[in-house]
């Protein structure tokens, strides 16, 4: 069995440390899956923290029809609800890919992203 969708697990990390000995003890807080639709592969390949605290992931989801769409979800931090998400599904049904977020410096989301296979 083939598990489709994107999984995202929050760890806190505390770091212990000794005289020379460092380790880090992890605990998982929430974790959280996400099919965009018709049991497609969808990825998250961007992280980016809010600046209230919460959790912004950037990525590409597939639909039933029309690819790959650029995908953007902002997670609670505390209880992983969904507060909002943005999905563009690009021109003539091509695949959309995310390459970066950012935030300004009046905490406005920054997307950036490309059209793939488009040449010109």
């Amino acid at each position: 069995m083939q598990i489709r969708g994107l999984i995202l697990t929050l760890l806190a990390v505390t770091m212990v440390t000794g005289t020379s000995i460092v380790s880090a003890e992890t605990t998982q807080m929430w974790s959280q899956q996400h099919d965009g639709g018709g049991n497609f592969l969808d990825s998250g390949t961007l992280l980016s923290l809010a600046p209230d605290g919460n959790i912004v992931v950037g990525g590409e989801s597939s639909e039933v029809s029309g690819g790959a769409d650029l995908y953007v979800r902002k997670l609670d931090k505390t209880t992983s609800s969904e507060l909002w998400n943005f999905r563009y599904d690009g021109v003539d049904d091509k695949d959309v890919a995310i390459s970066e977020i950012t935030w300004d410096t009046v905490g406005q989301l920054l997307v950036a992203g490309f059209i793939r296979g488009c040449i010109g």
